[in-house]
């Protein structure tokens, strides 16, 4: 992985907001029921193995009236800081396909209930620019330490 891509990904998700720290084992979050009521979460599932450092993500591909079509992404686990609150902030991005030009940097985050961050960043001429910001959404998580 590029340096410059972990550099990014630290510096844009750490100014999101900060929290945790746990013993290293699984996490698995699913969308808040509660958390915008009526809101589509395009993210269903994450799962974020410790030990590997790998994180694996349930997502809407395409979205029609009548049907979703489901797909995969899967992440690296770039850093895992502990904080004093005793929950860690995972910060984690896409490994693109080929052909897909925006990398997503993502940031799970313990502030009263789990948070996801994310921002788009695109690559001109080998260049790191901003492309989005989605806003925090809420998760449930549930851990299972291993170690």
């Amino acid at each position: 992985m590029n340096t410059r891509i972990t550099r990014l990904a630290c510096q844009l998700l750490l100014l999101l907001s900060a929290a945790g720290s746990a013993a290293a084992g699984t996490i698995a979050c699913v969308p808040s029921p509660g958390g915008a009521a009526g809101s589509f979460h395009w993210i269903r599932r994450i799962a974020i193995d410790e030990h590997s450092r790998t994180v694996n993500m349930d997502i809407v591909r395409s979205r029609t009236k009548d049907s979703e079509t489901m797909g995969k992404m899967r992440a690296e686990l770039v850093n895992m800081e502990g904080t004093s609150s005793g929950e860690p902030v995972y910060l984690f991005n896409s490994i693109p396909a080929a052909g897909e030009e925006v990398t997503s940097l993502f940031k799970l985050f313990k502030a009263g209930e789990w948070q996801l961050a994310r921002v788009g960043v695109v690559f001109v001429n080998k260049v790191p620019a901003l492309r989005s910001v989605e806003p925090t959404l809420s998760f449930d998580c549930k851990r299972s330490d291993l170690g």
